[in-house]
C-alpha cells in the first residue's frame, strides 16, 4: 500500500515535471520562431534603408547617424521580443536565430528586392533623364 501510494506520488512528480518541461520548450520553440521573424524583419527594413541611400546622397556622418539609429531600435525591438516571449532571459540561441533569419532574408528574397529595387530606380532615372532632355531641346528649338 505504501509503495503504491509512493509510486503514484512519483508519478505525478514526474507528470509535472513532463508539463513544465513541455511549457518550457513550447516558450523556446516559440523564442526561436520569433528570432528568425525578427532577423527577416531586419533584413527587409535594411534593404528599404539601402533604397532610401540610393535615391538620396548622403555624407558619412549623417550615414553613420542613420546606421545607429536603425541599430538602436532593432536593438530595443529584439530585447522587447526577449522580454515578451522569453521571461527577458537572455539565449545564445535567440541571437543565432536573429542572425540565421537575416541571413535567410538576404540570401532569398533581399537579392531579388534589391536587384528589381535598382532595375526600377535605373529606369526611372532613365526616364527623367529623357524627359528632361527632351524638354531641353524643345524649349531651345522654339526659341529658333
Amino acid at each position: 500500500m505504501i509503495i503504491r501510494l509512493q509510486a503514484k506520488k512519483l508519478q505525478a512528480l514526474w507528470d509535472a515535471c513532463l508539463s513544465n518541461m513541455t511549457e518550457l520548450i513550447n516558450v523556446q520553440f516559440i523564442m526561436v520562431a520569433v528570432a528568425l521573424g525578427l532577423g527577416v524583419l531586419m533584413g527587409f527594413t535594411y534593404d528599404l534603408l539601402r533604397c532610401v541611400r540610393r535615391i538620396l546622397n548622403h555624407n558619412l556622418v549623417f550615414l553613420s547617424l542613420e546606421d545607429f539609429v536603425y541599430w538602436f531600435i532593432w536593438t530595443l525591438i529584439v530585447l522587447e521580443a526577449i522580454v515578451r516571449y522569453n521571461y527577458g532571459e537572455l539565449r545564445v540561441y535567440i541571437f543565432v536565430g536573429v542572425f540565421v533569419g537575416f541571413l535567410m532574408y538576404r540570401t532569398t528574397i533581399g537579392w531579388v528586392f534589391m536587384k528589381t529595387f535598382n532595375y526600377m530606380w535605373c529606369m526611372l532615372k532613365n526616364c527623367l533623364h529623357n524627359a528632361k532632355k527632351n524638354l531641353k531641346n524643345k524649349q531651345n528649338n522654339s526659341k529658333i
